[in-house]
């Protein structure tokens, strides 16, 4: 997944900067719903920028959904940073493999 996350930060670093900064302000709080906004705007940035981003929705559907179960999940229950990392580390494993896969081609090779 670095590959993506660097495609993604190449071609959207001012929409990723804003949604981290809301991230870091709002740690006490929801923060998922609270920057919802700046993740959209992330995510369209991506789509309209970067080529293969919807082929790698598609391949990897299952793991993104995965992924995206156990965060939320951590997040209403209230896990730690660090909690929630150990509590998913078997589907973001899964998720960075899948990415690699599809955006290796993209960015000349995996890292």
């Amino acid at each position: 997944m670095d590959i993506a996350y660097n495609l993604v930060a190449s071609k959207c670093a001012q929409q990723m900067q804003a949604y981290q900064e809301c991230v870091m302000k709002n740690q006490d709080g929801n923060w998922a719903d609270i920057c919802r906004d700046q993740s959209q705007a992330v995510t369209q940035c991506a789509n309209e920028t970067i080529p293969n981003l919807s082929s790698l929705k598609t391949t990897c559907q299952s793991q993104i959904e995965t992924y995206t179960r156990c965060v939320d999940s951590a997040s209403r229950t209230g896990l730690s940073d660090k909690e929630m990392e150990e509590s998913c580390r078997d589907s973001m494993k899964d998720l960075w493999k899948c990415c690699e896969g599809v955006l290796g081609g993209v960015a000349g090779g995996s890292s």
